[in-house]
């Protein structure tokens, strides 16, 4: 398997050039990370931001994509991209992402939590998790805090976790790992329940950081809407919006909307399950987390 970094910053140079542009008129105003970035809302969002002329790091599952993705948000508009790919079900690969980054950029001011999957039939990970939970709850965990130095250095520094609104009405810490039998929607809803609940834990343990440069991150977590992506069409059917149309992951990237209210709030869901703000169960899933995925955030202010 193929991990290398994908780095195409001289080609956007290229592109500047052929519009005739000075690099100086073309400083990016922000950097971003997006994970799943290959297809469906990823490949969306990172489109729009390219048109914004943003400095982009994108991730997909295959290496074949990286080319053609670079291509095409290079010109659309992008400052420059660079390419990232790595097996988010494989907490080691993501742990070698996460060291690709550091070694690319010298910051990120926000950070999407975009890759998902809705994966029957059931599958185990290389470290033995439902492959649904590992990468919609244990990949952003772990991804998270290994990013978190680079955050640390952003300008208003945001992460967005994508949960939905087909989230689990209850968290059952004895089943998140489809322990009481699996089923493919249960499989989704609870990990959708689990990022939320990662979003409110992660945005009261950054609260309480010593370092002012980690107190700053803005967590937010929302549903990305009802789009007609393969995900969707595999597992409810024809039932949404065009993917073109799916823009909440883009409104909180870059609006001051995903500043107002609380840290860790959840946005365009409605209420969702109650449990997701219960702190003593956000806590019984932090334990769990961290015991799975071999990941501390005990002392956040360490990482930069």
């Amino acid at each position: 398997k193929m991990r290398e970094v994908t780095a195409m910053t001289l080609a956007s140079v290229a592109v500047a050039c052929v519009r005739g542009l000075s690099m100086e008129h073309l400083a990016p105003a922000r950097t971003f990370f997006v994970t799943g970035a290959t297809d469906g809302i990823g490949r969306h969002t990172a489109r729009r931001l390219a048109s914004d002329g943003h400095r982009l790091l994108v991730h997909g599952r295959s290496q074949e994509k990286g080319p053609a993705l670079v291509q095409d948000l290079l010109e659309r508009g992008a400052y420059s991209v660079d390419y990232f790919n790595g097996d988010m079900s494989d907490l080691e690969d993501v742990s070698r992402l996460a060291d690709q980054v550091l070694a690319a950029s010298d910051r990120i001011d926000v950070l999407i939590n975009n890759a998902g999957v809705y994966d029957p039939p059931q599958r185990k990970s290389a470290q033995g998790f439902d492959t649904t939970w590992a990468v919609n709850v244990l990949a952003p965990f772990v991804l998270t805090r290994r990013l978190l130095p680079l955050l640390a250095s952003g300008d208003q520094p945001r992460i967005i976790t994508t949960s939905s609104i087909s989230q689990s009405s209850r968290f059952d810490a004895d089943n998140l790992n489809q322990e009481k039998g699996y089923s493919a929607h249960s499989a989704y809803s609870i990990s959708k329940l689990g990022d939320r609940m990662f979003t409110v834990g992660l945005a009261h343990r950054l609260a309480s950081a010593s370092s002012p440069s980690l107190r700053r991150i803005r967590c937010v977590t929302m549903d990305p809407g009802t789009v007609n992506t393969k995900m969707l069409l595999a597992g409810w059917g024809a039932c949404g919006i065009p993917v073109s149309a799916a823009d909440n992951t883009y409104t909180l990237a870059t609006q001051d909307v995903a500043l107002e209210g609380k840290n860790g709030r959840y946005f365009f869901g409605g209420a969702g399950s109650p449990d997701a703000e219960n702190l003593e169960l956000v806590d019984v899933l932090w334990s769990k987390l961290e015991e799975q995925a071999g990941c501390s955030y005990q002392d956040v202010s360490t990482a930069i």
